[in-house]
């Protein structure tokens, strides 16, 4: 075994050892010093402390013959008991009748009032737009007019592919750009529905023919989103918007993937093309109207967006038929 071991094992020893022994000792000293002196302890805790103990090698006390007992108590006789006096009767009371129950009335239950929750309002617009300008009384008469237009929004496969929401995302930027148009033109725009083409549009001719394969499905307006960044002047096809209607088809691209609201540009022009202006310009910031364009579509307003059937010649008349022959 090691010397470190055994110092060890000698410290632990005298750690334990020395205190045990001490105790043990003490224990035993107290024993044998209080078998020695028994007598001495006891003849203290007799005399001093008042304790009931027994001293040995004393003798006993005597028992005193001066003790007298102690007198018993004296017997009295019982005294007579009184007779009982009759206690008088209780009265008869008069038993009072219950109360009658008071008719009950059967509450009217109150109606339960449902909490209605408060109109949520329009979702703000997430880029800037600028304010509208003031307008001449005539114009301003325009403005004050309503019109709904009902449009449809075709996806490419782009949009499809790149945004799972990509219904979500058609619903919100048609709210936006019906909050902007509201303000600037009174016009407002009704969602009518949303489908997806699966064609990428790498162009407007593209868009536009892929378009004429959708129906409208009662929309006055379809407009397809495109996912692809294309600076292109074209939204509307050529021809379409004539002096007596406005255009049926027009065609957004996304102008700026960073944007909180890639298309609501590309929409909003799309949109007033189709009215017969181009007021916004493709690089303004904020969105801005331009008063000269503001001003046509507003004129332009109440036309409608499929052309109007013209009237077709009324028929012939037949010829009166020959006279038969042997008469004048």
């Amino acid at each position: 075994m090691s010397a470190a071991r055994l110092k060890s094992l000698g410290k632990l020893v005298v750690l334990i050892g020395l205190p045990v022994t001490f105790v043990v000792g003490l224990f035993g000293a107290g024993v044998y010093v209080g078998h020695g002196h028994r007598t001495a302890i006891l003849s203290f805790e007799r005399d001093w402390l008042g304790m009931d103990v027994a001293v040995p090698g004393e003798p006993s006390k005597p028992t005193s013959d001066t003790a007298k007992p102690e007198p018993k108590p004296e017997v009295k006789p019982p005294a007579t008991p009184e007779p009982p006096k009759p206690e008088p009767k209780p009265e008869p009371t008069a038993t009072p009748e219950p109360p009658k129950p008071e008719p009950t009335t059967t509450p009217e239950p109150k109606p339960v009032e449902t909490p209605v929750a408060p109109p949520r309002g329009p979702d703000p617009v997430p880029v800037a737009v600028a304010e509208p300008a003031p307008l001449p009384p005539e114009l301003q008469a325009r403005l004050a007019e309503p019109l709904k237009i009902r449009v449809k929004v075709v996806v490419d496969e782009e949009v499809f592919d790149r945004r799972s929401d990509w219904i979500d995302y058609a619903e919100r930027h048609v709210r936006w750009a019906s909050q902007v148009l509201l303000r600037q033109l009174g016009v407002e725009l009704e969602l009518r529905g949303v489908v997806a083409s699966p064609t990428t549009w790498s162009s407007g001719q593209v868009a536009f023919a892929d378009l004429e394969k959708v129906g409208s499905d009662g929309a006055d307006l379809v407009i397809g989103l495109g996912g692809r960044n294309i600076r292109t002047p074209l939204q509307v096809k050529a021809g379409t918007a004539a002096e007596k209607n406005h255009a049926s088809t027009a065609i957004a691209f996304s102008s700026d993937p960073t944007s909180p609201a890639p298309h609501l540009r590309g929409l909003l022009r799309a949109v007033t093309h189709a009215m017969g202006g181009d007021p916004i310009a493709a690089d303004s910031d904020p969105i801005a109207f331009s008063a000269e364009d503001r001003r046509i579509i507003l004129e332009r307003k109440h036309l409608p967006f499929t052309p109007e059937v013209e009237d077709a010649p009324p028929p012939a008349q037949p010829a009166d038929d020959a006279a038969p022959e042997g008469e004048n």
